[in-house]
């Protein structure tokens, strides 16, 4: 992961606390701010932390290199592949940030990706926490089309 610290908000939550449990969408927006430290970023990754019972992400996270459009074989590929992670260890479900180049607000790449992840989600049954994006701006929630709930 490449960074760009020109774009460096004003505060973000020390390292420490990304493995902190949370119970809101806000809460969860804090840990992958935390993950993330300063802004700036070169290249379009998806994020890919697990949930545990006590509400936490649990490491490693895995980060999955996404360059073109919003891809509904490589969404599909990729819940499924959660889907039979979270079969096989003690995780609730799944957590998934957007990382991206930019400045702008929620883009149609990013509701297409969280389109795609939601809705592969929803037919394996894997539950997925809200969708954040990441770029040089901010850490905010992608509203998804398809609303599932850990």
């Amino acid at each position: 992961m490449t960074t760009d610290n020109s774009a460096r908000p004003a505060s973000f939550p020390p390292i420490e606390t990304a493995g902190l449990p949370f119970h809101t969408a806000d809460e969860l927006g804090d840990r992958w701010r935390a993950l993330m430290g300063p802004l700036g970023f070169s290249e379009r990754l998806v994020w890919v932390g697990f949930v545990d019972r006590a509400r936490a992400l649990r490491r490693p996270l895995v980060q999955l290199e996404v360059p073109g459009p919003p891809d509904p074989d490589l969404a599909e590929g990729l819940v499924h592949l959660l889907s039979e992670i979270c079969d096989r260890h003690d995780v609730t479900g799944s957590a998934v940030l957007l990382m991206r180049p930019g400045v702008d607000g929620i883009a149609p790449w990013d509701r297409g990706w969280s389109r795609q992840l939601h809705g592969a989600s929803e037919r394996f049954g894997l539950p997925m926490e809200p969708m954040f994006r990441a770029n040089a701006a901010d850490v905010v929630e992608v509203p998804p089309s398809v609303t599932r709930r850990c």
